[in-house]
């Protein structure tokens, strides 16, 4: 009788738990914060639904208790998708347009603690710039360019040492930082048009576009970052676990659901300027998002993911708290075949990893 009901928990129950959890946020239309905050739990939905695969496989209690898993596995495909790309490994190569995004967080992988920037990390990131490595296209968010005269001047040691010609940003003046804080985007090839993109209530989350000239060709290529929810899992009381773990609980609901409001209304406003685009596109954003979300859907249900199409492994992009997340991407038209896609780990002078691809032109 035991060995019936802990067999009925782990093929019948479970399946069912995970399959439908998979069914609303994967496969059911969005559009509810809730369904956004269920999202955060897919990766244990999906390491959950292989587990109870691995267990049938060990126990064998019978065909009748696997077509259940198998359907849970099977509504699992488009999440595992999103999650570990099974791609080999391309070299940086064939390509015509190399575009890395990056959110820099102000050259600081420590900034949530400390209003200064970190020297040390800027030079570790000039040191791969020297290695003559620099992408043809650099889009970087949350940059920052110190008007102290004991700082580096940022933008133009990038400028000088990738090789760059052109850049474009619309920062804006924070005196805290005593410096300009926004997106920027340096290119080789020559930049024939430029606008910027105002969107929601925070002007630290903005971004623009840049037609980008490469040979007798135009791409438009995107740099933005969506509102960030400030996820930190906090030591709030340390005489009571139970405490601080009610309070950060509290804490990231309120967030979640008051970011994913916020950002539904910035991509809307971005995907009027997506509309109006007449050349084919490149997006580098921090979507803030994870790809499970109505907001990664959303962008793709009209483009290609570039990791999703030529990444290796899991591709995680944020190495802070919650460490197995993926929320810095890039998005590219139909009409643009990539050769390659990198996720550079070895850089972390952010919280966040740069992301590299390359592009063919048509």
């Amino acid at each position: 009788m035991r060995n019936q009901r802990l067999r009925s928990i782990l093929f019948i129950a479970l399946p069912l738990l995970f399959g439908g959890a998979t069914m609303i946020t994967s496969h059911l239309e969005r559009g509810k914060w809730w369904m956004e905050l269920l999202s955060f739990g897919m990766p244990f939905v999906l390491l959950g639904t292989l587990l109870v695969l691995v267990l049938w496989l060990v126990l064998r209690p019978g065909l009748r208790y696997l077509w259940l898993p198998l359907m849970a596995l099977v509504l699992a495909i488009k999440p595992l998708n999103a999650t570990l790309a099974l791609n080999l490994p391309a070299e940086r190569s064939g390509h015509h347009l190399s575009v890395m995004s990056f959110n820099a967080a102000l050259f600081n992988p420590y900034r949530p603690s400390t209003l200064e920037s970190d020297p040390d990390a800027f030079q570790s990131f000039k040191a791969y710039l020297r290695q003559g490595q620099a992408p043809d296209v650099l889009c970087i968010q949350e940059f920052f360019h110190s008007n102290s005269d004991d700082h580096e001047l940022t933008a133009d040691s990038i400028q000088e040492l990738g090789g760059y010609s052109n850049f474009y940003t619309n920062p804006v003046y924070n005196a805290d930082y005593d410096g300009l804080i926004g997106v920027i985007t340096f290119s080789k090839y020559p930049l024939v048009r430029s606008g910027k993109l105002e969107f929601g209530d925070e002007r630290f989350n903005n971004g623009h576009w840049n037609d980008v000239l490469v040979g007798a060709d135009t791409v438009r290529v995107f740099n933005i970052q969506l509102r960030s929810m400030s996820i930190r899992w906090r030591s709030m009381d340390a005489s009571s676990s139970l405490r601080n773990l009610g309070l950060n609980v509290r804490n990231l609901y309120r967030k979640l659901r008051w970011g994913y409001s916020m950002r539904q209304a910035e991509l809307a406003r971005i995907e009027e300027a997506l509309d109006a685009s007449p050349y084919r596109k490149i997006i580098c954003v921090d979507l803030n998002a994870l790809p499970y979300s109505h907001t990664y859907q959303r962008l793709k249900s009209h483009f290609h993911n570039a990791f999703e199409q030529r990444g290796t492994g899991f591709g995680f992009t944020y190495h802070h708290f919650p460490w197995f997340i993926r929320i810095d991407n890039q998005f590219y038209d139909h009409g643009l075949d990539i050769q390659y896609f990198h996720t550079l780990d070895r850089i972390a002078v952010s919280d966040h990893y740069p992301i590299e691809a390359g592009y063919r032109l048509h």
